[in-house]
C-alpha cells in the first residue's frame, strides 16, 4: 500500500483549491498501485469542509492555530508526541509555509516533498523537503497544486483546462434552510480582506435589481450587520459542517475571491467571483459557468487598492442573467 500524507491546514479557499487535485492524482497513481491511502493534517478550525470527502481514507485535525493563539504550550507538545508517531511513505506540503513544513519533518516519511525556494511563500520552509518542486509562484493555483503533486509522484501534470472540469471531491450532509424561492442567488457578503470585499452599498443596490425580476436573494454574512428585510434571505454565520450543504442548493453564488465562491465550483454550482486587488489570473476558477470580473487589470496584491468596488451592480446583474439564462436552455 501506497500511504500519502497531505497538508494543508487554511484556510478554505486554499483547502478547495488542493484537494479538488486528488481525482486526478489516484487516476495516475492507481495505475501504479494497487491500494492507496491518503490521509490529510488540516486545522481544526477548518476540517469541516473535508468531512465526508470521498477520496480522503483519514483526516487528521490537529488544534494548531487554537493552540498558538492560547499559547499552549502543553498541548503543542501532545500534537507533536501523536505526528511523531505517525509514517508514511510521500508527504505532500501544499501550504509552503514554515508551520506546515514543521509537521512534515516531523511526520516519519521516505520523502518529504514541496516547493522550491524560488516558488514558495515563506523560502526557508524549503529547507525541510527531500524533493523540491519548481513551478512560478505566480502561475495559477490549480496548476502548482498540481505540479507538486504529481511531479512527486513523476507524473505529468495535467493542464489548467483539465484540473478546471470538477470531478467529486467534497461530500457533505444535507441541511434544510427553508429558502423558498424557485431561483436561489447567494451572495457571500465578506471575504478574509477588506481590498476583497464588495461593499455592503452595492450589494444591496444588486440586491434590489434582483427582486425587480422577482428573485429574493440571500445574503451570507459572519460578521456584518444586516437589518431585515423582505427584499432578501439573510443567513448569519452558519457552521462550516453546512455551508457545504447551503451552497449546493444555489443556481448562482456571487462574491469576491473568497472560499464560499470557490465552494461553488467545487460543488459544480454556477458562481461569479469579484476581483480587485488580486490577480484572476492566478485565483479565477473560470468555466463556462464559472465567470469572474476583474475591476483592474493590472491587480497586484496592492493592500491599498479598494478597485473592487469600482463593479458597477448593473454590470454583475448582466452577467448573473446571462448565467441564469443558459443554464435553462
Amino acid at each position: 500500500m501506497l500511504r500519502i500524507a497531505i497538508i494543508r491546514l487554511s484556510a478554505m479557499g486554499d483547502i478547495i483549491h488542493s484537494v479538488s487535485i486528488l481525482p486526478h492524482l489516484l487516476e495516475g497513481l492507481v495505475k501504479q498501485h494497487k491500494q492507496i491511502h491518503i490521509s490529510w493534517y488540516v486545522d481544526s478550525a477548518f476540517s469541516d469542509i473535508l468531512e465526508d470527502s470521498p477520496n480522503i481514507n483519514t483526516l487528521i485535525k490537529i488544534p494548531l492555530k487554537q493552540c498558538i493563539k492560547d499559547k499552549n504550550i502543553k498541548e503543542l507538545y501532545k500534537i507533536y508526541k501523536e505526528l511523531k508517531s505517525h509514517k508514511y511513505d510521500v508527504v505532500l506540503d501544499f501550504q509552503g509555509l514554515i508551520k506546515s513544513a514543521l509537521i512534515g519533518k516531523i511526520l516519519q516519511s521516505k520523502e518529504f516533498v514541496g516547493f522550491n525556494k524560488n516558488s514558495i511563500k515563506e523560502p526557508i520552509a524549503s529547507i525541510f523537503y527531500t524533493k523540491k518542486i519548481d513551478i512560478p509562484y505566480e502561475k495559477h493555483i490549480l496548476l502548482r497544486n498540481a505540479t507538486l503533486a504529481f511531479r512527486a509522484f513523476n507524473l505529468t501534470p495535467p493542464s489548467l483546462e483539465v484540473l478546471l472540469k470538477t470531478k467529486p471531491f467534497l461530500g457533505f450532509k444535507e441541511h434544510n434552510f427553508n429558502i423558498n424561492e424557485d431561483t436561489k442567488i447567494l451572495l457571500a457578503l465578506e471575504t478574509s480582506k477588506k481590498n476583497k470585499t464588495y461593499n455592503l452599498e452595492s450589494y444591496l443596490k444588486l440586491v434590489q435589481l434582483f427582486n425587480q425580476i422577482n428573485i429574493k436573494p440571500i445574503l451570507l454574512s459572519y460578521e456584518t450587520k444586516i437589518d431585515s428585510s423582505d427584499n432578501y434571505y439573510n443567513i448569519h454565520a452558519p457552521k462550516l459542517e453546512s455551508i457545504k450543504s447551503l451552497i449546493s442548493q444555489m443556481n448562482l453564488v456571487i462574491g469576491g475571491d473568497t472560499g464560499i465562491v470557490h465552494l461553488a465550483w467545487a460543488l459544480n454550482i454556477p458562481s461569479i467571483t469579484l476581483f480587485g486587488a488580486t490577480p484572476s489570473s492566478r485565483f479565477s476558477l473560470t468555466t463556462p459557468k464559472n465567470l469572474h470580473i476583474q475591476a483592474n487589470k493590472n491587480a497586484n496584491y496592492d493592500k491599498n487598492d479598494f478597485s473592487i468596488n469600482d463593479i458597477l451592480p448593473r454590470e454583475i446583474f448582466d452577467l448573473s442573467l446571462k448565467i441564469l439564462n443558459e443554464r435553462q436552455q
